[in-house]
């Protein structure tokens, strides 16, 4: 990351406006758009935005964002209709989730939301594979995952750390797969 990029970040924080969030040293990764409501040197925290409202979070490794944009300022649309409607200024969840470490923002997440969804864009920058964090090794974590028609899988799936680029949580989508496939017995 450069020093540009980190710059960006910090003003988004402080401002509080919307922006996009781009990561193209991972080939066919998404743009992310939002509010940065934390930042630190391992990961930053986007309050996830898209047709004017929130949609969770989505914690991204700092290193990897390349370019922040402004999407508008704080009197453009989404923010009015966020503020109109008691959502802006966006915020991160609560409890605070610890950004130092994936074990540990991914176990928080889990934690507070039930199912997080876990990205490894370099091999597959289309997919994520979504599930409650069971166990955390020394260089990976073991992922309970929900399939897209709501059911737990039996079996852990590994994810070594270094191979996680975004994690995602608190979304309508893994909202809905936990509503629907209830805790897991």
């Amino acid at each position: 990351m450069d020093n540009k990029a980190m710059t960006r970040l910090a003003e988004a924080l402080s401002s509080g406006a919307p922006v996009r969030v781009h990561r193209s040293a991972i080939r066919g990764a998404d743009r992310l758009d939002g509010f940065v409501v934390a930042v630190n040197a391992a990961w930053t925290l986007i309050a996830l935005c898209g047709d004017l409202r929130l949609d969770g979070w989505a914690a991204v490794r700092t290193a990897d964002v390349t370019k922040v944009g402004r999407r508008g300022g704080t009197d453009c649309l989404t923010v009015r209709a966020l503020r109109r409607r008691g959502h802006w200024p966006a915020r991160a969840p609560e409890p605070a989730l610890a950004l130092d470490r994936l074990a540990n923002l991914a176990q928080d997440a889990s934690r507070a939301f039930g199912l997080v969804s876990l990205h490894v864009e370099r091999d597959a920058p289309n997919a994520c594979r979504i599930g409650e964090v069971a166990a955390v090794r020394p260089k990976s974590l073991r992922l309970r995952e929900v399939d897209t028609e709501a059911r737990w899988r039996p079996e852990l799936s590994k994810f070594p750390f270094e191979d996680v680029t975004r994690v995602g949580f608190g979304g309508r989508y893994e909202r809905t797969l936990l509503e629907f496939a209830g805790p897991y017995r």
